[in-house]
């Protein structure tokens, strides 16, 4: 397969980049080049996506068989891919953010759960939108995914240092049975796993998919990184 990610050489980008060409496929890179690519040598198409009429020129010689739209922000970022490889692309996998969702007590979400219009995310909920109503009306081929916190190795967020400082109230809150209120993780390289199989399940065309967590309850999680920290610290 021939496979276009959008970004790809930062965090889940570089993790699925590299799982992909384990797996033998073709894989392109769509950036503004100011990473190097995680592999060397492979093919980058320099552009910056937010210019639709750059985006339009750079890919319209194109042909791909899935697209990785890992980081599209707003509506205006992935409309012009839809309108060029409607009708000759396998699958588009959109990543969204679980941050689509109404503020809730009850966690984890699923995809039936209320939205919220207002999020700083809403850019993704319109992109959202506009794919499932290029399904109905066209037979877009796409697959939103909402992952959660993601973790793991080359994360420019530091989110993991930010739940580590506050370590003694998220025990308070697990010792007092909360455990419900706290944010879900995912691991990236759990993600990359679970991410390239979705162009290759055509009954998911059309669909939202919520990883609510990813492979250890947020307890696992916590304590695993907690030690992850602790040990860093007696090894320095």
């Amino acid at each position: 397969m021939k496979i276009l990610i959008l970004g790809g050489t930062r965090f889940i980008g570089v993790a699925l980049t590299k799982l992909l060409l384990s797996q033998g496929h073709e894989v392109v890179l769509l950036n503004r080049g100011n990473n190097p690519p995680p592999v060397p040598g492979i093919p980058t198409i320099v552009c910056d996506r937010t210019q639709p009429q750059a985006l339009t020129a750079a890919l319209s010689q194109e042909s791909f068989d899935v697209i990785f739209d890992n980081n599209g922000r707003e509506l205006e970022d992935t409309k012009p891919l839809v309108e060029l490889f409607q009708g000759r692309i396998r699958h588009f996998v959109y990543v969204s953010s679980a941050g689509v969702y109404q503020a809730s007590e009850t966690l984890p979400h699923f995809e039936g759960d209320a939205t919220d219009p207002k999020s700083r995310h809403k850019g993704k909920l319109h992109t959202e939108s506009y794919l499932h109503n290029a399904y109905q009306e066209q037979g877009f081929p796409y697959t939103a995914l909402r992952p959660v916190y993601i973790y793991g190795p080359g994360n420019y967020n530091d989110v993991e240092a930010w739940f580590l400082t506050a370590l003694p109230r998220i025990v308070l809150f697990l010792s007092l049975g909360m455990a419900n209120l706290l944010p879900r993780w995912g691991m990236s390289l759990t993600w990359r796993r679970q991410w390239w199989q979705f162009w290759a399940i055509p009954k998911r065309s059309g669909k939202f998919t919520t990883f609510p967590i990813c492979a250890m309850s947020p307890t696992k999680a916590l304590l695993r990184l907690a030690l992850r920290q602790w040990v860093r610290m007696l090894t320095n």
